[in-house]
């Protein structure tokens, strides 16, 4: 009854609106319905490695021909919905405006979207920014949806095991092969790390799944450290668009 209380009390001093549009809700944390029907969640069929939507059902353990010309270095991957209309403003709310309570739900969808990769990956861990980075936009979007993941599934957390040492160009506009070079050596295990991570399998939190370059540059250096297998687990993904 006290919690009711202070529901409806903070209800009252802050009515409930939109995450995405402000438009005026009963209950807060939530989506309006015409933000809603604007999000295009992933279901089956899709990749059963690269997470990607499919046409039609190729059986359970479906693969794209994407997957099946260049397999990527992760073994799995799922992403919550589509980069774009709904998906992609709150991304970007969350990045570039400061709207760390969206972090709540995104980690809600994420649990729900990686639950058979959360069963089973042994820690997950945030892709890291380098340090400059860091200082300049005041948090990792990354490590706060990897916490609070931690936090609702009960899995282990960790984020220091894998760094960024190299300070990278922005990725936005540029190409694969861009991509890749721009990402070449970026990555590195903390040397104290490669005993706890040997034979482990790791999953990775990201925003955005664009290329797949940063989730590969990053699974290349977990595995050379000896990780078993690699997922990644991320927000939205982009098809068939070069750069978000």
């Amino acid at each position: 009854m006290l919690q009711h209380f202070k529901t409806l009390s903070l209800n009252a001093l802050l009515p409930p609106v939109c995450l995405n549009c402000h438009a005026p809700l009963l209950n807060s944390n939530q989506i309006c319905p015409a933000c809603w029907q604007n999000l295009h969640f992933i279901s089956h069929p899709f990749c059963q490695i690269m997470g990607t939507p499919l046409p039609f059902h190729l059986g359970e353990m479906a693969v794209s021909a994407q997957a099946q010309a260049e397999p990527p270095v992760y073994d799995q991957a799922r992403s919550i919905a589509l980069y774009e209309g709904t998906m992609r403003s709150l991304i970007h709310k969350f990045k570039y405006q400061d709207r760390h309570e969206l972090v709540q739900l995104f980690a809600s969808w994420l649990a729900l979207t990686g639950s058979d990769l959360i069963g089973k990956s042994d820690m997950i861990v945030p892709i890291p920014l380098h340090h400059r980075r860091l200082w300049q936009r005041r948090f990792n979007q990354s490590a706060l949806l990897a916490k609070r993941l931690g936090q609702i599934t009960g899995s282990c957390v960790n984020y220091s095991y894998l760094k960024r040492h190299k300070k990278t160009r922005p990725q936005v506009g540029l190409t694969s092969h861009q991509r890749r070079d721009n990402l070449q050596g970026a990555f590195m295990i903390e040397p104290k790390a490669v005993q706890h991570i040997r034979n482990r399998s790791i999953l990775l939190i990201d925003d955005v799944i664009t290329t797949g370059t940063t989730a590969n540059a990053a699974a290349r250096v977990l595995k050379q450290g000896g990780a078993e297998a690699v997922y990644i687990l991320s927000l939205g993904i982009v098809i068939n668009v070069p750069s978000i």
